[in-house]
Protein backbone atom coordinates (compact mmCIF):
# COMPACT_ATOMS: atom_id res chain seq x y z
CA UNK A 1 0.00 0.00 0.00
CA UNK A 2 1.36 3.22 -1.07
CA UNK A 3 1.74 6.00 1.89
CA UNK A 4 -0.23 9.18 1.33
CA UNK A 5 2.04 12.40 1.40
CA UNK A 6 -0.37 13.32 4.41
CA UNK A 7 0.09 10.32 6.61
CA UNK A 8 3.89 10.70 6.35
CA UNK A 9 3.99 14.13 7.22
CA UNK A 10 1.35 13.30 10.27
CA UNK A 11 3.50 10.12 11.14
CA UNK A 12 6.19 12.83 10.79
CA UNK A 13 4.33 15.45 13.53
CA UNK A 14 3.83 12.06 15.88
CA UNK A 15 7.50 11.78 15.78
CA UNK A 16 6.63 7.71 14.13
CA UNK A 17 8.65 8.04 11.29
CA UNK A 18 11.15 5.35 12.79
CA UNK A 19 13.97 7.27 11.37
CA UNK A 20 16.77 4.92 13.22
CA UNK A 21 14.00 1.70 12.29
CA UNK A 22 14.76 2.98 8.74
CA UNK A 23 18.74 2.97 8.97
CA UNK A 24 19.46 -0.49 7.14
CA UNK A 25 23.38 -0.33 5.41
CA UNK A 26 25.67 1.62 5.20
CA UNK A 27 24.48 3.06 1.74
CA UNK A 28 21.93 5.43 3.53
CA UNK A 29 24.76 7.78 5.05
CA UNK A 30 27.62 6.85 2.74
CA UNK A 31 29.46 9.96 0.98
CA UNK A 32 29.15 9.72 -2.75
CA UNK A 33 31.27 9.75 -4.87
CA UNK A 34 34.38 9.32 -3.49
CA UNK A 35 37.41 10.96 -4.65
CA UNK A 36 40.14 9.01 -6.94
CA UNK A 37 43.64 9.38 -8.29
CA UNK A 38 45.04 6.99 -10.77
CA UNK A 39 48.16 5.24 -10.05
CA UNK A 40 50.16 7.05 -12.33
CA UNK A 41 50.15 10.31 -10.62
CA UNK A 42 52.57 12.00 -7.98
CA UNK A 43 51.98 13.83 -4.58
CA UNK A 44 52.60 16.75 -6.56
CA UNK A 45 49.96 16.29 -8.82
CA UNK A 46 47.21 15.26 -6.52
CA UNK A 47 48.17 18.51 -4.03
CA UNK A 48 48.88 21.10 -6.85
CA UNK A 49 47.09 24.51 -5.98
CA UNK A 50 44.50 23.13 -3.31
CA UNK A 51 44.83 24.51 0.60
CA UNK A 52 45.59 21.08 2.39
CA UNK A 53 43.33 22.03 4.51
CA UNK A 54 40.49 21.69 2.23
CA UNK A 55 42.04 18.19 0.81
CA UNK A 56 40.70 15.17 2.22
CA UNK A 57 41.31 11.03 1.88
CA UNK A 58 41.16 10.11 -2.12
CA UNK A 59 41.40 6.70 -3.35
CA UNK A 60 44.29 5.39 -5.62
CA UNK A 61 43.19 3.37 -8.52
CA UNK A 62 45.60 1.35 -10.62
CA UNK A 63 45.73 2.94 -14.28
CA UNK A 64 45.94 -0.03 -16.44
CA UNK A 65 43.23 -2.23 -14.50
CA UNK A 66 41.03 0.18 -13.33
CA UNK A 67 40.25 -1.66 -9.63
CA UNK A 68 41.34 -0.06 -6.32
CA UNK A 69 44.25 -0.30 -4.78
CA UNK A 70 44.27 1.25 -2.00
CA UNK A 71 43.95 5.14 -0.06
CA UNK A 72 45.82 7.90 -0.15
CA UNK A 73 44.65 9.31 3.75
CA UNK A 74 44.31 12.97 4.51
CA UNK A 75 46.84 12.62 7.44
CA UNK A 76 49.54 11.46 5.08
CA UNK A 77 49.10 14.03 2.34
CA UNK A 78 49.70 17.00 5.81
CA UNK A 79 52.36 14.61 7.04
CA UNK A 80 54.28 14.52 3.18
CA UNK A 81 53.71 18.52 2.62
CA UNK A 82 56.75 20.30 1.41
CA UNK A 83 57.44 22.49 4.65
CA UNK A 84 59.93 25.52 2.98
CA UNK A 85 59.09 24.87 -0.78
CA UNK A 86 59.64 28.02 -2.76
CA UNK A 87 61.38 30.07 0.42
CA UNK A 88 65.13 30.46 0.95
CA UNK A 89 64.88 27.53 3.36
CA UNK A 90 63.96 25.08 0.82
CA UNK A 91 65.76 21.96 0.18
CA UNK A 92 65.93 18.45 -2.08
CA UNK A 93 63.46 16.87 0.23
CA UNK A 94 61.10 19.44 -0.14
CA UNK A 95 61.40 19.15 -3.73
CA UNK A 96 61.50 15.52 -3.90
CA UNK A 97 58.29 14.64 -1.91
CA UNK A 98 56.26 15.92 -4.59
CA UNK A 99 57.49 13.79 -7.15
CA UNK A 100 56.95 10.73 -5.01
CA UNK A 101 54.34 8.25 -6.67
CA UNK A 102 50.77 7.90 -4.87
CA UNK A 103 51.43 4.04 -4.69
CA UNK A 104 54.33 4.61 -2.44
CA UNK A 105 52.22 6.71 0.34
CA UNK A 106 49.17 4.69 -0.08
CA UNK A 107 47.73 2.75 2.41
CA UNK A 108 46.80 -0.75 0.81
CA UNK A 109 44.74 -2.19 4.09
CA UNK A 110 42.20 0.16 4.78
CA UNK A 111 38.74 -0.37 6.16
CA UNK A 112 35.93 -1.85 3.70
CA UNK A 113 32.60 -2.73 3.51
CA UNK A 114 30.12 -4.07 1.45
CA UNK A 115 27.42 -2.42 0.17
CA UNK A 116 24.88 -4.32 2.19
CA UNK A 117 27.10 -4.17 5.55
CA UNK A 118 24.94 -2.50 8.70
CA UNK A 119 25.72 0.93 9.97
CA UNK A 120 26.49 -0.83 13.18
CA UNK A 121 29.34 -2.66 11.54
CA UNK A 122 30.67 0.60 10.49
CA UNK A 123 30.07 1.81 13.44
CA UNK A 124 32.28 -0.97 15.18
CA UNK A 125 34.81 -0.74 12.79
CA UNK A 126 35.40 3.27 13.82
CA UNK A 127 35.62 2.55 17.22
CA UNK A 128 37.47 -0.11 17.37
CA UNK A 129 39.92 0.75 15.14
CA UNK A 130 39.74 4.43 15.57
CA UNK A 131 39.79 4.89 11.29
CA UNK A 132 39.33 8.00 9.68
CA UNK A 133 36.78 6.52 6.95
CA UNK A 134 35.27 3.13 5.56
CA UNK A 135 35.44 2.55 1.97
CA UNK A 136 32.61 0.84 0.83
CA UNK A 137 32.57 -1.36 -2.62
CA UNK A 138 31.24 -5.05 -3.39
CA UNK A 139 33.34 -4.69 -6.79
CA UNK A 140 36.90 -3.10 -6.29
CA UNK A 141 36.64 -1.54 -10.06
CA UNK A 142 33.15 0.16 -8.29
CA UNK A 143 33.95 2.21 -5.58
CA UNK A 144 30.36 2.96 -4.34
CA UNK A 145 31.15 5.83 -1.34
CA UNK A 146 32.96 6.03 2.16
CA UNK A 147 31.67 5.98 5.62
CA UNK A 148 33.50 8.90 8.09
CA UNK A 149 32.76 9.82 11.61
CA UNK A 150 30.92 13.13 10.22
CA UNK A 151 28.61 11.16 8.31
CA UNK A 152 26.77 10.12 11.45
CA UNK A 153 27.63 13.54 13.24
CA UNK A 154 25.53 15.20 9.89
CA UNK A 155 22.76 12.02 9.81
CA UNK A 156 22.15 12.64 13.91
CA UNK A 157 21.92 16.37 12.95
CA UNK A 158 19.57 15.71 10.41
CA UNK A 159 16.81 13.77 12.71
CA UNK A 160 17.47 16.73 15.56
CA UNK A 161 16.35 19.56 12.28
CA UNK A 162 13.26 17.24 12.26
CA UNK A 163 12.52 16.16 15.30
CA UNK A 164 14.10 18.29 18.44
CA UNK A 165 11.24 19.28 20.86
CA UNK A 166 12.37 22.05 22.70
CA UNK A 167 11.28 20.79 26.26
CA UNK A 168 13.04 20.34 29.68
CA UNK A 169 15.20 16.98 29.00
CA UNK A 170 14.77 14.15 31.11
CA UNK A 171 17.55 11.40 32.44
CA UNK A 172 17.09 8.00 29.84
CA UNK A 173 15.36 5.72 31.92
CA UNK A 174 16.68 1.55 32.00
CA UNK A 175 13.02 1.09 31.82
CA UNK A 176 12.15 3.12 29.09
CA UNK A 177 14.53 0.89 27.07
CA UNK A 178 12.37 -2.16 27.98
CA UNK A 179 8.98 0.04 26.71
CA UNK A 180 7.03 -0.15 23.78
CA UNK A 181 8.27 3.49 22.72
CA UNK A 182 10.18 3.59 19.72
CA UNK A 183 13.71 4.25 19.79
CA UNK A 184 12.90 7.87 18.25
CA UNK A 185 10.65 8.47 20.86
CA UNK A 186 13.64 7.26 23.62
CA UNK A 187 16.01 9.39 22.11
CA UNK A 188 14.16 12.13 22.20
CA UNK A 189 12.86 11.96 25.73
CA UNK A 190 16.52 11.03 26.81
CA UNK A 191 19.14 13.44 28.14
CA UNK A 192 20.28 15.10 25.20
CA UNK A 193 23.07 17.41 26.56
CA UNK A 194 27.38 17.85 26.25
CA UNK A 195 27.21 16.29 29.43
CA UNK A 196 25.70 13.09 28.61
CA UNK A 197 27.90 12.78 25.71
CA UNK A 198 31.74 14.48 26.90
CA UNK A 199 34.78 12.37 27.51
CA UNK A 200 36.96 13.15 29.80
CA UNK A 201 39.74 15.77 29.00
CA UNK A 202 43.72 15.44 27.88
CA UNK A 203 45.39 18.42 28.37
CA UNK A 204 49.02 19.45 28.20
CA UNK A 205 50.77 22.45 29.83
CA UNK A 206 51.25 25.29 27.32
CA UNK A 207 55.41 24.73 27.61
CA UNK A 208 55.44 21.35 26.73
CA UNK A 209 57.21 19.96 23.96
CA UNK A 210 55.96 18.28 20.72
CA UNK A 211 57.39 15.38 21.44
CA UNK A 212 55.45 15.23 25.03
CA UNK A 213 52.27 15.44 22.70
CA UNK A 214 52.84 13.07 20.38
CA UNK A 215 53.34 10.58 23.29
CA UNK A 216 50.21 11.78 24.64
CA UNK A 217 48.38 11.33 21.95
CA UNK A 218 49.60 8.05 21.05
CA UNK A 219 49.08 6.70 24.76
CA UNK A 220 45.88 8.42 25.37
CA UNK A 221 44.63 7.25 22.03
CA UNK A 222 42.98 10.50 21.26
CA UNK A 223 43.59 12.72 18.31
CA UNK A 224 43.73 16.49 19.94
CA UNK A 225 45.42 17.68 23.95
CA UNK A 226 43.72 20.39 25.69
CA UNK A 227 46.45 23.57 25.63
CA UNK A 228 46.52 24.99 29.22
CA UNK A 229 48.58 27.86 30.93
CA UNK A 230 50.41 27.95 33.71
CA UNK A 231 47.32 29.09 35.62
CA UNK A 232 45.45 25.82 34.41
CA UNK A 233 43.61 27.67 32.10
CA UNK A 234 42.32 26.60 28.35
CA UNK A 235 44.02 28.50 26.10
CA UNK A 236 43.46 26.36 23.07
CA UNK A 237 43.40 23.56 20.85
CA UNK A 238 46.41 21.03 19.44
CA UNK A 239 45.26 18.53 17.01
CA UNK A 240 47.37 15.85 15.19
CA UNK A 241 46.70 17.63 11.88
CA UNK A 242 48.62 20.86 13.28
CA UNK A 243 51.76 18.06 14.74
CA UNK A 244 52.16 17.20 10.94
CA UNK A 245 51.77 19.76 9.30
CA UNK A 246 54.92 20.85 11.54
CA UNK A 247 56.96 18.02 11.05
CA UNK A 248 59.36 17.73 8.05
CA UNK A 249 58.03 15.25 5.16
CA UNK A 250 59.56 11.69 5.49
CA UNK A 251 63.20 10.86 3.76
CA UNK A 252 61.63 8.34 2.50
CA UNK A 253 58.19 6.70 2.13
CA UNK A 254 59.16 3.34 3.64
CA UNK A 255 59.12 5.56 6.92
CA UNK A 256 55.31 5.95 6.87
CA UNK A 257 53.64 3.62 9.64
CA UNK A 258 50.17 3.66 7.47
CA UNK A 259 49.01 1.74 11.04
CA UNK A 260 49.42 5.09 12.85
CA UNK A 261 47.71 8.77 12.46
CA UNK A 262 51.52 9.76 13.86
CA UNK A 263 55.10 8.66 12.97
CA UNK A 264 56.47 6.75 15.46
CA UNK A 265 59.01 8.98 17.90
CA UNK A 266 61.78 6.41 17.12
CA UNK A 267 61.31 7.49 13.28
CA UNK A 268 60.98 11.01 14.06
CA UNK A 269 64.19 10.97 15.41
CA UNK A 270 66.22 8.91 13.51
CA UNK A 271 65.33 11.19 10.45
CA UNK A 272 66.85 14.34 12.42
CA UNK A 273 63.75 16.18 13.14
CA UNK A 274 64.72 17.10 17.15
CA UNK A 275 64.45 20.53 16.63
CA UNK A 276 60.90 20.33 15.97
CA UNK A 277 59.94 18.35 18.53
CA UNK A 278 61.50 20.22 21.51
CA UNK A 279 59.47 22.78 20.13
CA UNK A 280 56.73 23.89 22.91
CA UNK A 281 53.38 22.76 21.91
CA UNK A 282 51.81 26.51 21.63
CA UNK A 283 54.15 26.88 18.55
CA UNK A 284 52.53 24.96 16.65
CA UNK A 285 48.98 24.57 17.95
CA UNK A 286 46.68 26.17 15.42
CA UNK A 287 43.58 24.43 15.64
CA UNK A 288 40.88 26.97 17.06
CA UNK A 289 39.34 26.90 19.98
CA UNK A 290 35.64 26.10 20.46
CA UNK A 291 33.87 26.12 23.92
CA UNK A 292 30.28 24.90 24.72
CA UNK A 293 28.75 24.67 28.34
CA UNK A 294 28.03 21.25 29.33
CA UNK A 295 24.07 22.20 29.71
CA UNK A 296 24.48 22.88 26.01
CA UNK A 297 21.94 20.74 23.73
CA UNK A 298 24.08 17.78 21.98
CA UNK A 299 21.91 19.53 18.69
CA UNK A 300 23.82 22.91 19.24
CA UNK A 301 27.28 21.30 19.58
CA UNK A 302 27.23 19.10 16.64
CA UNK A 303 26.14 21.94 14.57
CA UNK A 304 29.01 23.86 15.37
CA UNK A 305 31.27 20.87 14.88
CA UNK A 306 29.80 20.67 11.43
CA UNK A 307 29.56 24.21 10.75
CA UNK A 308 33.24 25.27 11.55
CA UNK A 309 34.35 21.54 10.06
CA UNK A 310 36.21 21.21 13.41
CA UNK A 311 36.21 17.47 15.46
CA UNK A 312 36.09 18.66 18.67
CA UNK A 313 34.55 21.71 20.92
CA UNK A 314 35.85 22.15 24.64
CA UNK A 315 33.42 21.58 27.39
CA UNK A 316 34.09 24.31 30.22
CA UNK A 317 32.14 25.69 33.36
CA UNK A 318 33.15 28.99 34.54
CA UNK A 319 36.46 28.35 33.10
CA UNK A 320 37.03 24.86 34.43
CA UNK A 321 37.51 22.44 32.08
CA UNK A 322 35.62 19.51 32.15
CA UNK A 323 35.69 17.67 29.32
CA UNK A 324 35.66 17.75 25.51
CA UNK A 325 33.01 16.30 22.91
CA UNK A 326 34.46 15.20 19.39
CA UNK A 327 33.34 13.27 16.36
CA UNK A 328 34.17 10.26 17.92
CA UNK A 329 31.86 10.95 20.74
CA UNK A 330 28.87 11.30 18.37
CA UNK A 331 29.87 7.91 16.74
CA UNK A 332 29.65 6.46 20.10
CA UNK A 333 26.52 7.42 20.75
CA UNK A 334 25.22 6.64 17.50
CA UNK A 335 26.73 2.86 17.87
CA UNK A 336 24.55 2.93 21.26
CA UNK A 337 21.18 4.06 19.23
CA UNK A 338 21.82 1.22 16.28
CA UNK A 339 22.39 -1.44 19.15
CA UNK A 340 18.87 -0.81 20.72
CA UNK A 341 17.51 -0.27 17.79
CA UNK A 342 18.82 -4.07 16.96
CA UNK A 343 17.91 -5.05 20.57
CA UNK A 344 14.21 -3.73 20.17
CA UNK A 345 13.97 -4.94 16.77
CA UNK A 346 14.06 -8.75 18.03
Amino acid sequence: MVQSVVDLFNQLARNEFGFFARLKSVTELMTTPVPVVSSELTLGDVVGRKDPSKLNSVAVIDSAKGDLIGLLKHSTILLCLPRYLNTLKENDRDRSILTTNVCNLISRQSPSLSSSATLLEALEILVRQDCEQILIYDDPHQLKGMITPGSFARAMLLYYSVFQQLQPLQRLRLVDLDSDLSLDEIFCRGAQTVRDVMSAPVAIASREPVATAITMMSENRVRFLVVLDDNNQVTGVVSQNDILVALQPPVRASLLDHKCTLPAMVDLLSSGQEATLSEPITSIAKSRLITVSPTSRLSETLSRLIETERDVVVVQDEKQLLGTVSLSDVVRVFRTLMRLQLIKAN
